[in-house]
Order: C-alpha cells, then sequence, then structure tokens
C-alpha cells in the first residue's frame, strides 16, 4: 500500500493531485484543515487542507488478507519499545482487545507498519483509523433484494432471534414500497400460537399466509404462488444443540430450488457461539445473514466476525418491534461504523 500526505488550499486542489498521482483509485483515509506559518510580522496566512490518502498495491500474500505475516503479528503486541508505546503499538493494542477476527488484525497490523516508511503521513492515528474503516468495508459483503422473477425467502435461526417479527417488518416494507403480490408462508406449526400470529399480520397487511405442515405441502404451496413476486417462508426456531430439527427444516427448505435461506444471527450473542450457530446451520446453504437486535448491545465485532469466518453476504439489520421502520438495508459503511464504535478509543 502507497500512502502520501498531500496539502493544497482547497479540498478540490488536493483531491486533484491524489488523481493525478495515485490514480482513480485512491482512498481517502483523513481530511483537515492546517494553517501555514506566517509569512512574516502581520503577514496572514490562510487555512490549507490537508489530505492523506491511500492506493493498494496488491500483495502477493496468498492468505485473502493483504499484507498479512502471520509470524509478524507478535512483534510489537507482546512488549512495548521503549517507555511509552508508540501510536501505531497503542492503536494496534486497542484493535485486538476489541477481539476482532485474528487474521483480518494480523493483515491490518502489517498495512499500519507501512506508514512509518511514509515520512508524509502525519497525522497517523487519524490515518489508521481511515485504512480500518476501509479495510472493514472490504471485508463485508451486502446485497439488495432484486425482484428479476418470483424471489423465495426462508427465515432461519435459533429460537427468540427475531424470525417472524423480521419477516413482517420486510413483508411490510415491500408492500407499502415495492409490491402487493406477496404470499406469507408458515411451516412453524409446532409453536403455540405461531400460525394465529402471523394470521393476524397476513390480515393487517392484506396478504395471503398459507401453513405447510410437511415438504411436500410447502412444494405444492410455492407452485400454486409462483405468480407473486415474493414468498416469504417463517419458520420455527430450532436449537444448534440438536442436529435432527436442522435436519427436518432442511428437509422443508429443499424443495425448491428458489428458496433463498436467511440466517438470522442476534447481536446478544458472544463471539464464540455465533460461530457455533452458524456451523450448525450450514447444514442448509444460507444466502445471507440478518443481524436482529442491534439495539440491545454495544458489542458488534462478534457479528462482523462472522462475516469474515463464513464468506456470506450481510442484507439487512434490525431492530425493536415497530413494523416496518424498525430495519434498514445493510451497508458496508453502516457496519463499519457499528465496529468502529465498538472499540474503546480512549
Amino acid at each position: 500500500m502507497q500512502i502520501k500526505q498531500y496539502v493544497a488550499k482547497d479540498i478540490q486542489e488536493a483531491l486533484r493531485k491524489v488523481k493525478e498521482e495515485m490514480g482513480s483509485e485512491a482512498i481517502i483515509l483523513s481530511t483537515k484543515k492546517i494553517r501555514n506559518a506566517l509569512r512574516g510580522p502581520g503577514l496572514y496566512s490562510p487555512p490549507m487542507v490537508e489530505v492523506v490518502a491511500a492506493v493498494d498495491r496488491p500483495s502477493k500474500s496468498s492468505s485473502g488478507f493483504s499484507g498479512w505475516d502471520p509470524l509478524a503479528w507478535p512483534v510489537g503486541m507482546e512488549k512495548v519499545r521503549g517507555p511509552k508505546e508508540s501510536e501505531e503499538e497503542l492503536f494496534l493494542r486497542k484493535i485486538h482487545s476489541a477481539g476482532l477476527f485474528p487474521e483480518f488484525v494480523q493483515g491490518l497490523a502489517e498495512e499500519i507498519r507501512a506508514f512509518r516508511k511514509e515520512p508524509s503521513a502525519k497525522n497517523l492515528t487519524e490515518a489508521y483509523r481511515g485504512l480500518l474503516s476501509w479495510r472493514l468495508m472490504e471485508c463485508v459483503e451486502v446485497t439488495e433484494p432484486s425482484f428479476k422473477g418470483p424471489r423465495i425467502w426462508s427465515f432461519i435461526g435459533p429460537t427468540g432471534i427475531g424470525k417472524t417479527t423480521t419477516l413482517v417488518k420486510l413483508a411490510a416494507h415491500f408492500r407499502l414500497k415495492v409490491t402487493d403480490r406477496i404470499t406469507l408462508i408458515t411451516i412453524d406449526t409446532y409453536r403455540i400460537g405461531a400460525v394465529e400470529q402471523l394470521k393476524q399480520y397476513a390480515q393487517i397487511l392484506r396478504l395471503p399466509l398459507e401453513a405447510a405442515f410437511h415438504p411436500e405441502e410447502l412444494r405444492q404451496i410455492i407452485e400454486r404462488n409462483r405468480h407473486q413476486d415474493l414468498l416469504l417462508i417463517d419458520t420455527a426456531g430450532r436449537s444448534p444443540h440438536l442436529t435432527k430439527p436442522i435436519e427436518e427444516l432442511r428437509d422443508f427448505l429443499t424443495v425448491h430450488p428458489k428458496i433463498e435461506n436467511h440466517l438470522l444471527l442476534s447481536a446478544t450473542t458472544k463471539d464464540s457461539d455465533l460461530e457455533w450457530i452458524v456451523e450448525r446451520f450450514r447444514l442448509l446453504p444460507i444466502s445471507s445473514y440478518i443481524f436482529t437486535k442491534i439495539d440491545e448491545t454495544t458489542q458488534y465485532v462478534p457479528l462482523f466476525n462472522q462475516l469474515v469466518r463464513f464468506k456470506r453476504p450481510l442484507s439487512y439489520l434490525s431492530k425493536g418491534q415497530s413494523v416496518p421502520e424498525d430495519i434498514e438495508l445493510a451497508t458496508k459503511p453502516r457496519v463499519a461504523n457499528m465496529v468502529l464504535s465498538a472499540i474503546t478509543w480512549n
């Protein structure tokens, strides 16, 4: 990675310099206003703009993380050079303490060390954060809904994760803003009152609801509703402790090749448990993740770690019970900001 500082009279001139020297792929790590020294008694020097920019130079590393040297990470992290930590060491220690996926941190550490070779990069801490934000966004894959042909979405996950609420939020959103050709389907015929609960929502939204008690019935329902734009399938929560119920769920959700399974993960679940949950539900093909209960915690690093570990896109972020307001389409900057907000900087 090449990193360089540019000083200009305004942001437009600075960006022009960046583009001319680094090309259109350059990323802005930081910007700030600075004042030049006075030219002499009574002479005023107008403020200037400082921009720190970077452009990625592909690494020969085959790890998937640019510049990752697995042997280099302990250097500078296990001990402090001198009586006081450098900016680099302090920043890396904070990132490490946040619990980010180790391979991600190792790749980031190598790139941050490259700043030492760039004498023009003065505001290091701000530039480090810019680089971290950039790498967080690079590691996240997000997906946007498309209605080219009928879509069939199922919502799966452990009990109490918010599957029914999330389904209803999306149904309401698409019903109000996109299409009314939506059918709700439930295969949650085990939980007491589950069908009745979804039936009430269907009546409010004026959408049809069908229930399937066995896989062949689900296949027939999908076939009957092939003219619809969107089919949303509610499922019963399955415990990751038990393999058989997840296998039974797989029997339902493999009856049609266009079923897309969205795995819901709670933001309140710790990292190791999230990893375990994803591993167990990988008995089913996962199209995307949906993160729920993001308003019930400030610790978003575990959610990010799953995106790095299992390489599946993130589609939605959900919070609260309001329908349809409390759900949003996931974006790379949003996820990066969530992770940055969870790191203790002071």
